[in-house]
């Protein structure tokens, strides 16, 4: 009896039978569809192929391809321009914010934190030399040029 408990006891080459009609199989496909859809939506938008896996949470982070840049740009409300610490070393882009702000008012103190951390890799051909970063309206946007070589290039497809 309680081998068939133990999965790896259960040895039987039987055809399982599926019962995606019953309301508790809905209920559980359902379910995970919904615990799916929250966990892409808070994907690194566009950066899948740059990021090294991690994600955060309460960060959108978009990344336009252009034809001589990329423009990474992350809504970080809250922040001040001062606020931010950009850095690049080899082909790793490091974006960092940190605000820290106390205060009183008539009902008490108050204390406000908030901070951001991502890392990206780079692809090849951006300008390191060259990359601005701007914030406004609590986006900050960086703009990332690419070399010559890393420029795409239009082929004429002849008929033969």
């Amino acid at each position: 009896m309680i081998d068939k408990l133990i999965p790896w006891k259960n040895r039987s080459d039987e055809l399982k039978v599926r019962h995606d009609d019953h309301p508790i199989s809905r209920l559980r496909n359902d379910f995970d569809q919904i615990w799916d859809r929250f966990w892409d939506d808070w994907n690194v938008g566009g950066l899948s192929k740059w990021s090294d896996g991690s994600r955060m949470l309460g960060a959108h982070v978009d990344l336009d391809d252009e034809d001589n840049e990329y423009v990474l740009r992350a809504e970080l409300p809250g922040f001040e321009p001062n606020d931010f610490d950009v850095k690049i070393s080899g082909n790793v882009l490091t974006l960092k914010a940190e605000h820290n702000e106390e205060g009183k008012e008539k009902n008490g103190n108050y204390r406000r934190y908030g901070s951001f951390y991502e890392s990206f890799t780079l692809p090849q051909g951006v300008q390191a030399d060259n990359i601005d970063a701007k914030y406004h309206s609590g986006v900050l946007e960086v703009h990332l040029p690419k070399s010559e070589e890393c420029k795409g290039k239009r082929i004429e497809v002849k008929s033969t």
